[in-house]
């Protein structure tokens, strides 16, 4: 694990390095094909993943093998396979929340306005914001938390009878993602998805 907000690439376990290579790859909105994943963990951690020999070529087994080690369940941060791609799984996004995203330095301080004033994602982005905020869960999350149900907390992932398995954390991690910037929202979402995480366990 990182030890410090200061802390390097180099102090990622391997896991953690490929998981968070899924993740700047778009893996908490879709499947992210093993050489994809391959090429970020690369580009974060040059000669890392390759080849003793040869040192400027990427091993996609060793990728494939810290990919499927980041899936078992003593770490839990990803899911799917080299056939069907990989995606984060909760655990492994609340795992980017706290801690991933500091390995790469990031800047999260400046508003999103800034950056996509204008622009059809920024459009996307207020829609969807504004669906959030008109929902019972959001109500509720405002007045009495304790009152936010399951159902409230599927309208707000849009987790319908359909949405199962890794559609059903898809949809969770990629709405977490839209809002990773968002002190207001980001908050609520986590705490919504602990609840169906919770409730999902009990079943």
């Amino acid at each position: 694990m990182l030890k410090s907000p200061k802390t390097g690439l180099t102090d990622l376990r391997q896991a953690e390095l490929v998981t968070l290579a899924v993740y700047l790859a778009g893996g908490a909105a879709k499947a992210v094909d093993t050489e994809d994943a391959a090429i970020k963990a690369h580009q974060m951690a040059p000669g890392r993943l390759c080849w003793r020999k040869y040192p400027e070529q990427i091993n996609l087994e060793l990728v494939r093998v810290f990919l499927s080690d980041a899936k078992k369940p003593a770490n839990g941060l990803l899911t799917g396979s080299g056939k069907t791609g990989w995606r984060l799984t909760l655990k492994g996004m609340r795992w980017i929340e706290s801690t991933g995203r500091l390995a790469i330095g990031q800047d999260h301080s400046r508003k999103r306005e800034v950056v996509k004033s204008g622009s059809v994602d920024e459009q996307r982005f207020r829609r969807e914001r504004n669906r959030v905020l008109g929902s019972t869960a959001w109500g509720n999350w405002a007045g009495d938390k304790a009152a936010i149900t399951r159902k409230q907390a599927e309208e707000v992932f849009r987790i319908d009878s359909y949405a199962v398995g890794d559609l059903r954390t898809t949809k969770i991690t990629r709405l977490l993602d839209t809002f990773r910037d968002d002190g207001e929202i980001l908050p609520f979402l986590q705490s919504l998805s602990q609840l169906l995480e919770k409730e999902g366990s009990e079943e």
